[in-house]
């Protein structure tokens, strides 16, 4: 009796320590994943499975973020009553916080927006920095290495987004899809696997003492599949206008973005194919219903690690603690691995289309198009100009502007 009491003293001791470290490590991102499963779960391929199956349990001690992530519902009004609040900027749906500029060469105007959710901005800093500039940059044209001060490597990346039209031909390799449509198998499978080591110990806790506290492992991913098939509907891809506004919102625009420590990004495009993508795309379609469960699902995740605290302190058998224990410690570590490693950018829509530019580059043309459920899609040509300096980012994006004003000027005297 003497030796269960100070085994449960240290359960107590331990589980404690485990649930201040581990609420320190997890970030709202868990909740990005679990409230938007078309995207966080898009892009696992085989290549991913060590990852999502070892670092994406939803078991360990998440209360702090869940309690983040339930605030943030609160003040941005979410709790006020049917279509009342704001979601950008929750875990519904995420906000960049960063701004584009917007340049009307023919007026000479600067307008500065926020770029609100931005997944072609995003998919753009996602892009590593190429071997294959490393080598271009330390040799000259002879050959001989030049001695120049680096200061941060990074590039200047100019976007071009436009339509598919029906006639136009697309590479399946360099398509995404299903970012805003329905749940699909890929999804469902992915989830299930990011469960995998709760449900191998869930199910050897259950085998060995045949106990009902086997739910505690099995819980996170009821609550994932539960979440997964009441998910919100999102804005995808606006059809191209008809009519009298086809010529008005065919207007290219030109757009500067800072991605402060990702380089400079130049996006052109027709007015109505680059539009929503600076705005409304992805934004949850509003549902009381679902949006009640899916508060409701990230309160009971939250609540996970305490309850199992408290069972293994009162009810659980020494063994069983020490194996609640042991696993808590697991999650907590994989919390801390996937932070620090950015795994929020995992298996992402974005990570698809910055893999698709990525492997374009290498074959020499920078290609990614995005598909949403009704068939419309829109494709992304990149352009990317490695730079040393910020200050030389500034003097190509602002030659690249200059030259773009000279063209449209000349255009438009042609044309009168």
């Amino acid at each position: 009796m003497a030796n269960d009491s100070q085994a449960s003293a240290l359960v107590s001791a331990l589980g404690t320590l485990i649930g201040y470290l581990g609420a320190e490590s997890a970030v709202e991102d868990v909740y990005d994943r679990l409230l938007w499963p078309q995207r966080y779960f898009n892009a696992v391929t085989w290549r991913d499975a060590l990852q999502v199956g070892l670092l994406a349990p939803m078991g360990g001690p998440i209360h702090k973020a869940a309690l983040t992530t339930v605030d943030k519902f609160y003040h941005n009004g979410l709790f006020k009553g049917r279509d009342l609040g704001n979601m950008l900027g929750t875990a519904f749906f995420q906000d960049t916080g960063l701004k584009y500029k917007e340049h009307e060469p023919h007026s000479g105007r600067l307008k500065e927006e926020y770029i609100r959710n931005g997944i072609w901005v995003q998919a753009v800093s996602r892009i590593p920095y190429t071997a294959k500039w490393k080598k271009s940059e330390q040799q000259g044209e002879s050959g001989e290495e030049k001695p120049l001060l680096v200061r941060a490597n990074s590039s200047v990346n100019i976007l071009q987004l436009s339509y598919v039209q029906k006639n136009d031909t697309v590479d399946p390799a360099k398509l995404v899809t299903n970012d805003v449509g329905p749940i699909t198998l890929r999804t469902i499978l992915a989830i299930i696997w990011s469960e995998s080591t709760s449900l191998i110990t869930g199910g050897t806790v259950f085998i060995y003492w045949r106990s009902a506290f086997a739910l505690l492992w099995f819980l996170p991913l009821i609550l994932k599949l539960l979440s997964a098939a009441f998910a919100l509907d999102r804005e995808g891809i606006l059809p191209p206008p008809q009519g009298s506004q086809s010529a008005q919102q065919q207007q290219v625009k030109c757009f500067e973005v800072d991605m402060q420590s990702n380089g400079f990004l130049i996006i052109e495009g027709a007015e109505y194919a680059l539009m929503q993508f600076l705005q409304h795309y992805g934004h949850p379609i509003r549902n009381r219903l679902k949006e009640t469960i899916q508060i409701t699902i990230v309160v009971a995740l939250g609540l996970i690690f305490p309850a199992g605290l408290v069972c293994s302190l009162i009810w659980m058998p020494v063994g069983m603690q020490y194996f609640w224990l042991g696993y808590q410690l697991y999650t907590t570590t994989a919390l801390y691995v996937a932070r620090y490693t950015k795994g929020y950018q995992w298996h992402t829509t974005d990570a698809r289309l910055a893999q698709k530019f990525a492997q374009g580059e290498m074959q020499g043309e920078s290609v990614a198009y995005l598909r949403c459920a009704e068939g419309r899609t829109v494709v992304g040509r990149l352009t990317r100009i490695p730079i040393r300096r910020y200050r030389e980012g500034q003097e190509v994006v602002s030659n690249y502007l200059a030259t773009r004003a000279s063209v449209s000027k000349a255009e438009e005297k042609g044309t009168q």
